[in-house]
């Protein structure tokens, strides 16, 4: 944990900028020190249609799915370190949003690979 699923508008953000964020998603929250290395999981969907109130805008979400425990200062952080690192690279005409979830951990299921 945490899971960080990108949704993102895909005729607004350069396909370059993609892989830069998933890296640099991946290397902010690492730097947070809030999860271990290996439990970091990052993935990125491009959202074909929507609908935005603002006309000619385009949007980037991030879901940040996390265990219950952190402190609301530590999801803080969380939040606004991904929140920084998702606007590099993009247009000024892009809404970037970030929340923090937490997930019960009682209908929570992993299985892991073998090592």
């Amino acid at each position: 944990m945490p899971h960080i699923i990108i949704e993102y508008s895909q005729d607004t953000v350069p396909a370059i900028t993609l892989k830069n964020w998933v890296d640099g998603a991946f290397e902010t929250v690492k730097a947070t020190g809030l999860f271990e290395t290996e439990n970091i999981k990052v993935r990125a969907h491009p959202v074909m249609d929507y609908r935005l109130g603002l006309p000619d805008t385009g949007f980037v979400h991030a879901m940040c799915r996390i265990h219950i425990g952190k402190t609301d200062v530590q999801k803080l952080l969380l939040s606004q370190s991904l929140l920084v690192a998702l606007q590099i690279g993009l247009s000024e005409a892009v809404v970037v949003t970030v929340e923090v979830i937490e997930m019960d951990g009682m209908s929570y299921a992993k299985k892991s690979p073998s090592v």
